[in-house]
């Protein structure tokens, strides 16, 4: 933990960057998860596989995953 400490005072530049992608990662995860609970079931996406129903059905709760 030391070495990481010293690497990123070395390098801050390595921990902007990092904090950038953690930030961007958690808000796409975050609008991902909203916008499959929030989807309505009437609403055709053009997926013919039925993916995102079932992705939404498992963020619902109600199929076992």
């Amino acid at each position: 933990m030391q070495d990481l400490k010293t690497y990123l005072r070395k390098n801050p530049q390595v921990l902007v960057l990092l904090v950038i992608c953690v930030v961007l990662g958690i808000g796409t995860f975050l609008a991902v998860i909203i916008s499959l609970i929030t989807a309505s079931p009437g609403v055709q996406t053009g997926e013919p596989s039925g993916s995102i129903w079932s992705a939404l059905a498992a963020v619902r709760g109600l199929v076992p995953v």
